[in-house]
């Protein structure tokens, strides 16, 4: 099934600018599928062409640029459901944490979790089997921010940025997408952290939400085995060459894996390792 709408959920600390570079690299394959097959005459799926892919990339509450004029427990779109059998959700770090919550009520056909395991801290012996960091590492940032938190969040770009080939080039082109300050409020972040250390994904049945872990290689912030551990109970793994930024450092490998996935793969699809 060909589906239509995309919906692109941000992580902590940082905003739906961070998906500006992916959406451009979107519709420039999209423009150019339409260029090609247009020319060839293909016999492309009719729909598909009368229905152009919807990209919404909301912010969730008191978080963005405009966060101060915005409150709630649900993403700013939500006002109208961002699910549907025509959509794909992605979700970037506590980003997927906070989609697959979310999917419970709103049913999108899929959700794909990037840059983030069913955890983020690993949880009580008895609740979980797969990897995850262990709660001394986030205990550490927290108290960390609790005493300068614009450090800490500046600190935690460079952390995330570690994992890539050029962590520079990658932490200046996430400083000029987000800036060098926090938009959100310090009880807003707090809280986020919160939620790194206690969220954990339910793993349901495929056929009541189908799943995949996107995955970058170097990432810097999933645990070691991890992709072993989620592919030996059955899920859906993809690895990308990158660390945890991915949307910047994996950006046309990712815009080529998701319009595969939605069933609008482009010429320009680039090879992603979905084996061991």
């Amino acid at each position: 099934m060909t589906l239509t709408r995309l919906v692109l959920f941000s992580g902590w600390g940082i905003d739906a600018r961070i998906w500006q570079p992916l959406i451009a690299c979107l519709q420039a394959r999209l423009a150019h599928a339409t260029e090609t097959n247009d020319e060839a005459d293909d016999g492309a799926d009719d729909q598909a062409k009368s229905r152009p892919l919807e990209i919404i990339a909301p912010d969730w509450p008191e978080e963005g640029p405009q966060a101060e004029s915005r409150a709630g427990s649900e993403p700013t779109a939500s006002r109208a459901s961002l699910g549907g059998a025509d959509t794909l959700w992605l979700g970037w770090s506590l980003g997927a944490l906070r989609a697959e919550a979310l999917a419970k009520k709103q049913a999108p056909a899929a959700l794909v979790s990037l840059a983030m395991g069913p955890s983020f801290i690993h949880q009580a012996p008895s609740e979980q089997t797969i990897p995850a960091l262990t709660p001394e590492v986030l205990d550490t940032f927290r108290a960390a921010f609790a005493r300068n938190p614009t450090a800490s969040w500046q600190h935690f770009l460079r952390w995330q940025a570690n994992g890539e080939t050029s962590a520079r080039d990658c932490l200046r082109q996430l400083r000029e997408l987000i800036g060098r300050h926090p938009v959100s409020r310090e009880a807003v972040l707090s809280a986020g952290l919160a939620e790194l250390a206690s969220r954990q994904m339910s793993l349901a049945p495929q056929s009541e939400l189908p799943l995949e872990f996107w995955l970058g290689k170097q990432d810097p912030l999933l645990a070691p085995g991890l992709n072993a551990a989620l592919r030996a109970q059955g899920q859906v793994v993809a690895e990308f060459e990158g660390g945890h930024c991915l949307p910047l450092s994996a950006t046309e490998a990712l815009a080529d894996a998701l319009l595969t996935r939605m069933g609008l793969a482009t010429h320009h699809v680039t090879r992603i390792s979905e084996e061991a």
